[in-house]
């Protein structure tokens, strides 16, 4: 999905658009002209519908990918409530986010998953929620409230 995502933005841009910003399922990639704010979906949790990134457009092209162990329609090995992957590559990033979803299981391993998924070339940042644990690791957009 994130693949696609980066390939239409791409097209886009390669036909003239003067901006881009596709959300595949999640998984965006985005080349703003203005600041762009990404509501980050975290489900049920006590965080619901209040995390965003604002992203800068001197931040871009950039790709956001989101993964969960508790949403959507793809099968999930961890309880994550949410992972969310900051990279160029949007590929990357969401097999990236897919990972850290896979390793939180508990509130307990979400350190040991932001080492794990920082030790992946070319990621940039990355943010995981499970319960009420947040964990912040690399270079992320602003962290602002949803809304």
């Amino acid at each position: 999905a994130g693949a696609m995502a980066q390939w239409a933005a791409q097209a886009a841009l390669a036909a003239g658009a003067g901006e881009a910003i596709v959300d595949n399922g999640g998984d965006i990639y985005l080349q703003a002209v203005e600041p762009a704010v990404i509501s980050l979906g975290t489900g049920a949790s006590k965080l619901a519908d209040r995390l965003a990134f604002r992203i800068e457009p001197q931040q871009t092209p950039l790709a956001v990918c989101s993964s969960s162990g508790k949403m959507g329609h793809s099968m999930s090995l961890g309880q994550c409530d949410l992972a969310t992957i900051v990279a160029k590559d949007a590929a990357l990033a969401d097999a990236a986010a897919t990972q850290a979803a896979n390793l939180v299981r508990t509130p307990d391993d979400v350190d040991a998953a932001l080492e794990r998924i920082m030790a992946i070339r070319d990621i940039a940042g990355v943010l995981i929620v499970k319960d009420d644990r947040v964990g912040l690791a690399g270079r992320l957009p602003d962290l602002v409230r949803a809304g």
